[in-house]
């Protein structure tokens, strides 16, 4: 086997600085080049799955993730997410495409699914970008390790990074136990050590975000003669192959500094200190909290910043009425709304306290992400000397309305050429506007509907408080009929993937230029700013997303809503 011995040097900075007894300061961006190296090298095998039918080539399951391990095109997955000779579509990170066949899973009822191990292999002929497989037997706690998978709710062409340790190497139930976070989509995704090489696939979670199962990569080296047939296994193998010895073994190390990411950057705090405000407010007579960001602007360029206050930046909808900000020291400030833009969740605020803390907004911060910036630290300041570490999990991104759309209440099917509606919840907003099974929906807002997905897909770009017009026709007669659309429903939480603590912002998409992170930040934490270690400024925190992500919204959007904001001021 041929070693490659740039990732052997790297990972030696690893082991050196790792060494039981050392003087070292951990260095950030030794560790940042390393994990940005793994990234580079295993990028590019990460691939996107889902079933299709064999004749229409229509998609017809759910999404999953894989990783390509070798050039004759097979590809290590999860168990639950293939089933033996089912047609696949594979979509790598470049956007090319080919089809790919179910071989051997092995997900034993009797065990929960356990191992939870599974292979398909490309069928068209051509080049594949490969990931070299490593080896799980010796990991070790607190090694360091690199997730590159699928998420579904995020719903991207490209995969998102997520960095985090080995937190148990071996399970009693035989699954690695890994802090990268995973959800429904990253089934089959693989886990990567920082070489770049395979180490783990991962299978499930439990409902704390730091608990995440992940299958061994042995399982695969080990019933890898029995994974390229297509049978589903219902025990284990009586054959097997040998696993060998990982060539790497003797440099492989702990980085027990992950333990604690916060204590890692807390001499980066005080030069944050003030910039993130407690913003409390009511809405409907509820009193709601959110994080704000201090502005301290350049009046040459931002002209009307007023001279007898200061500004603050948050997330608007959850900033109401009887504004009030919580300063450091414990004194509290009224606040009140320059401006709001609806598009990003963006308020402007201002409170009548002079303050010397802030962000200094810069046309140089409208800069994009670049591929190289990919896993680096970001920090989000919180209130009070809290802080919240994370990886940078992705590039900018559109992050259309889905999750946060308005609440219609009636579902339609398509009869004789026409949108029929056949069910109206009892209450629901096409309920209290009068709205009857039978009626035919012509438009929406004025915009003609006559094919069933354009009924979906224009009722999901308004939001909750929304009010739409209804072109319909009964019994023969033509109306227009208003209707105010509000909050979806609650529904059962059954995914764990759903249960984390806080969960996710009423608000958590629509918007445009967005990243990915994967911070453990509650929605009532979000509207505060994010930054690179070196002081980067890098965005607001403006949702949680998921289990594994929280979105921010870009400098470019900050510094075009605040400069308009202040410009209609005169």
């Amino acid at each position: 086997m041929k070693i490659n011995t740039s990732f052997l040097v790297l990972f030696l900075f690893i082991t050196c600085f790792n060494a039981p007894i050392y003087g070292q300061k951990f260095d950030r961006k030794a560790f940042e080049q390393t994990i940005q190296k793994g990234i580079e090298k295993a990028y590019a095998a990460s691939v996107r799955i889902w079933g299709i039918d064999s004749a229409s080539r229509q998609q017809n399951s759910a999404q999953f993730s894989g990783v390509v391990v070798d050039a004759a095109g097979h590809i290590l997955t999860a168990a639950h997410a293939i089933v033996p000779g089912k047609r696949y579509k594979v979509i790598f990170p470049d956007g090319k495409e080919c089809t790919a066949e179910g071989l051997g899973r092995m997900g034993f009822e009797p065990k929960t699914g356990r191992p939870d191990a599974a292979m398909i292999k490309i069928i068209d002929k051509g080049l594949w970008p490969v990931a070299e497989m490593g080896w799980s037997y010796a990991l070790r706690v607190n090694q360091p390790c690199i997730s590159i998978a699928y998420p579904t709710t995020i719903n991207q062409p490209l995969p998102t990074i997520r960095i985090g340790r080995i937190s148990n190497p071996l399970t009693p139930f035989g699954f690695v136990e890994s802090t990268c976070k995973m959800e429904p989509g990253d089934s089959g995704g693989p886990l990567f050590d920082v070489m770049g090489r395979v180490i783990a696939l991962h299978s499930r979670i439990d409902r704390l975000e730091m608990i995440n199962y992940e299958i061994p990569v042995d399982t695969y080296r080990k019933y890898w003669s029995a994974l390229t047939v297509a049978q589903d296994y219902k025990s284990y193998p009586t054959t097997a192959d040998t696993i060998h010895t990982d060539p790497l073994v003797t440099h492989l190390a702990s980085m027990n500094e992950l333990e604690n990411l916060p204590a890692i950057f807390s001499e980066w705090y005080p030069r944050f200190e003030g910039i993130s405000l407690v913003v409390k407010s009511k809405r409907k007579g509820e009193l709601q909290q959110i994080m704000g960001t201090v502005l301290l602007l350049d009046r040459k360029i931002f002209k009307n910043t007023p001279r007898d206050g200061s500004l603050l930046l948050s997330k608007s909808s959850m900033v109401g009425d009887e504004i009030v900000v919580e300063l450091n020291g414990g004194e509290r400030s009224k606040a009140s709304v320059i401006a709001r833009d609806k598009e990003n969740d963006l308020v402007l605020l201002k409170i009548s306290k002079r303050l010397d803390q802030g962000l200094r907004l810069s046309l140089q911060d409208t800069a994009s992400i670049t591929f190289k910036e990919l896993g680096k630290f970001l920090i989000s300041p919180l209130a009070i000397n809290e802080n919240r570490i994370s990886a940078l999990g992705s590039m900018y991104v559109d992050q259309p309305l889905k999750f946060s759309s308005g609440y219609f209440g009636a579902s339609a099917n398509f009869r004789n050429g026409q949108i029929i509606l056949n069910r109206i919840a009892p209450g629901s907003p096409a309920d209290i506007a009068q709205l009857v099974l039978e009626d035919q929906i012509t438009g929406i807002n004025g915009t003609p509907i006559n094919q069933p997905p354009q009924y979906g897909a224009e009722l999901m770009k308004y939001a909750p408080g929304d009010t739409i017009t209804i072109q319909g026709v009964r019994a023969g007669n033509t109306y227009n009929l208003k209707v105010t659309l509000t909050k979806m429903p609650a529904r059962p939480v059954v995914h764990p993937a759903d249960r984390f603590d806080g969960g996710k912002s009423f608000r958590l998409d629509g918007f445009n230029r967005v990243f990915a992170h994967d911070a453990i930040i509650k929605p009532d934490e979000c509207g505060g700013p994010i930054f690179d270690a070196d002081g980067k400024f890098y965005g607001i925190n403006i949702a949680r997303f998921s289990r594994t992500a929280c979105l921010a919204i870009s400098p470019k959007a900050i510094y075009e809503f605040t400069l308009k904001s202040l410009e209609l001021q005169d």
